[in-house]
């Protein structure tokens, strides 16, 4: 609550600074956080998962991508979670990705408890969390403080495929997407790196204030012990579960 007064006391020509000393992660604590991170996309892909019936005999990772904060460049320095999106190679439509999602999850759980590098991390708490869709969701810890670091990991079709950075879907992938007739959300993950590009390349003072807002909607959500902050009545609508009431994690925001 201290730090948010000082938001609030803040005039215009120091949220820089504020942002600078405050919101900005240090450097040696992101870099070990993405060391550690590294070696769950290697895990990702190097493994060949063994395929079941109804899904491709070889199963591999074509591409993994950072999203959500530590992808688009936005990170807070409280964040502790970093979401991993996975493009599988037996996802050749977004029916196929609907269909058989539950089976690759359960694909990799079991793969995960078998590989030693992740165990070395300390891997544990692998579990699959309900969500839209839902993901894996585990704990490993950083190599040099064994800080914890929980981990979402959410396969999904690479419906763009090598596409380029700034290059626009062909028409084809949005009318597939409508024929597969989806619920809300539940293809987003293929269009993760649309998402991640939007505000991975805008100028620094435009990632400044992504991190003022999260900083201060977290701050007037949940901002720990006693009341909401006054503030929280003036809310941005960043998520569906900021209409119930409930506290909204950073991964969670839009921004």
């Amino acid at each position: 609550m201290a730090l948010m007064q000082e938001l609030y006391s803040t005039p215009a020509s120091r949220l820089d600074s504020f942002v600078a000393q405050w919101l900005q992660p240090h450097r040696e604590w992101k870099e070990e956080v993405l060391d550690a991170v590294r070696t769950v996309e290697e895990f990702l892909r190097q493994e060949h998962f063994q395929g079941k019936r109804g899904l491709d005999q070889d199963v591999r990772v074509l591409k993994v991508v950072k999203v959500g904060s530590f992808g688009n460049g936005t990170v807070l320095r409280s964040t502790r979670e970093v979401e991993l999106v996975a493009f599988l190679s037996c996802f050749h439509s977004f029916q196929e990705a609907a269909k058989h999602h539950q089976d690759v999850l359960r694909l990799i759980w079991k793969t995960m408890w078998q590989s030693q590098d992740l165990l070395d991390l300390g891997l544990e708490d692998l579990r699959t969390e309900q969500r839209v869709p839902d993901a894996l969701v585990f704990t490993i810890q950083t190599r040099g403080t064994a800080e914890p670091i929980t981990v979402t990991i959410v396969p999904a079709y690479r419906a763009l495929g090598p596409s380029l950075p700034n290059s626009q879907p062909p028409p084809e992938v949005y009318v597939s997407l409508i024929e597969a007739c989806g619920g809300p959300g539940n293809f987003s993950p293929s269009f993760s790196e649309l998402q991640r590009n939007f505000v991975k390349h805008r100028p620094t003072k435009l990632k400044s204030l992504l991190r003022l807002v999260k900083h201060w909607y977290q701050q007037a959500h949940h901002p720990g012990s006693g009341q909401p902050h006054p503030q929280r009545g003036r809310r941005v609508q960043m998520g569906h579960r900021c209409s119930e009431g409930l506290p909204v994690p950073e991964t969670g925001l839009l921004l």
